[in-house]
């Protein structure tokens, strides 16, 4: 059980310890200072597990951790809107929300940390993005469609195929 290698390192030492205060089979004396040091060991197991978990993508839903670009990645679909395939993902605490048609053709992909978002070069056909710090102008009759949103912004898209512009914008719910 002390050697299953699945298990973390604070998983075990807190099997270990939790295993001597239960079956008092050790006399163990602690001075003060190693009191202090066990102590602070046990309280630092909540956040070591806290500190393993992943974003989610603000409704709750966990992020990827790899895929990003892929025509099917195995990433759970978040879109709002059945046209359309939205997979987050999430790399050193910031997120990107990759945008597929039905037939898994990459068509745009966000990155977004914090209130930044920013497009990154990927489709075969680059795609017009209007974002937040950099507007563009939607075409007068394009029906907008909401593709996916969250607290703080909503991923659209107004009209469709080469003339389709997407646009991150704010929904003012968020921080």
């Amino acid at each position: 059980m002390l050697h299953d290698p699945q298990r973390s390192a604070a998983t075990m030492l807190f099997s270990w310890m939790l295993f001597v205060i239960l079956n008092k089979e050790v006399p163990v004396r602690f001075s003060r200072s190693h009191g202090v040091v066990l102590s602070l060991a046990l309280l630092s197991l909540p956040a070591i597990g806290m500190a393993s978990c992943c974003l989610d993508d603000g409704n709750g839903k966990p992020l990827a951790k790899s895929g990003l670009g892929e025509s099917l990645p195995v990433a759970e679909n978040l879109s709002h809107n059945p046209n359309w395939l939205v997979y987050g993902f999430e790399r050193d605490g910031i997120a990107y929300y990759q945008v597929n048609d039905l037939a898994g053709q990459v068509r745009v992909i966000v990155g977004h940390a914090g209130d930044q978002f920013w497009t990154l070069p990927a489709g075969r056909i680059a795609a017009r993005t209007s974002l937040p710090s950099r507007r563009l102008a939607v075409p007068a009759a394009a029906v907008r469609y909401v593709v996916y949103q969250q607290a703080d912004f909503a991923l659209v898209v107004y009209g469709d195929g080469a003339d389709a512009v997407w646009s991150v914008e704010p929904t003012g719910q968020g921080r």
